[in-house]
């Protein structure tokens, strides 16, 4: 038996409906509508219902279409733990990932959508899916060099993510800390750097600063923010860090419309 929520109980029917209706918000591209509908699914269905699986997989795709690729993952994952035969949920959850520039995962997620999709037409979605990350994973691992498996590739990627949070969070130390343990790794892009010279910089650490952006300047010379935090260090240096420029990780990526939601 799932935990059951506080307050009064929807009747199945009227959970059957809200249901209906969001999935018809989803394929109607009014995704904040679905997000709702989905949530109030949530709150008067017990977890780990079937009803509470199908609510969380509506409410990650339209969080997904609206740019929440983190809590898409959440709402998934959620998902796939009720249903893990659910190869739309592999597919729409490995996209997210993919946004999230966590290849080696959304790759991992891609792949188990091809196996256990039947429908040939889907299948082959997947397949071109897959495809199209198996060339980005291999490249990637290829910078990093011989050694690195797609399972050292998840695990850098997700201690990057962990230390981008603690940056939104403001914990500078935490976050050095972090990225150095990224960085760590080996043969690492050029992102760790930039992001521990703007935790540096925080700390008000300008020499230790420097190095830093400069390491990421020499792995990718067209890094904007690092070589715009570089420019700025003399000012910095004198008035403090609350000039700094941190970049966007997502690099202001969007979903495609005719990617999510494969039914």
């Amino acid at each position: 038996m799932g935990k059951k929520r506080k307050g009064r109980q929807a009747r199945p029917q009227q959970i059957e409906a809200w249901l209906t209706q969001a999935e018809r918000q989803v394929m109607n591209q009014a995704y904040e509508s679905a997000v709702q509908i989905s949530r109030r699914v949530l709150r008067h269905v017990p977890e780990g219902s079937k009803s509470y699986g199908e609510a969380q997989y509506y409410l990650g795709v339209a969080l997904a279409m609206l740019q929440d690729f983190e809590g898409s993952c959440e709402a998934l994952s959620r998902a796939l733990e009720l249903e893990p035969d659910n190869a739309n949920a592999w597919y729409n959850r490995g996209l997210s990932y993919r946004f999230l520039l966590r290849t080696g995962e959304a790759l991992r997620d891609i792949e188990q959508a091809v196996q256990l999709e039947k429908n040939p037409q889907a299948r082959s979605v997947y397949e071109k899916e897959r495809a199209f990350l198996r060339d980005l994973v291999d490249k990637q691992r290829a910078l990093r060099g011989p050694d690195c498996t797609v399972d050292r590739l998840i695990e850098e990627q997700r201690t990057f993510w962990r230390g981008v949070h603690l940056m939104e969070a403001e914990e500078w130390a935490e976050a050095e800390s972090v990225f150095r343990r990224v960085i760590e790794m080996g043969n690492v892009p050029h992102q760790p750097w930039g992001n521990l010279g703007a935790c540096l910089i925080m700390q008000e650490r300008y020499d230790e600063a420097e190095e830093a952006l400069q390491k990421a300047l020499e792995i990718n010379p067209d890094y904007a923010i690092a070589r715009q935090n570089l420019t700025m260090l003399p000012v910095m240096r004198e008035k403090g860090p609350s000039v700094m420029r941190i970049s966007d990780p997502l690099g202001g990526r969007k979903p495609r419309q005719d990617l999510l939601f494969a039914e």
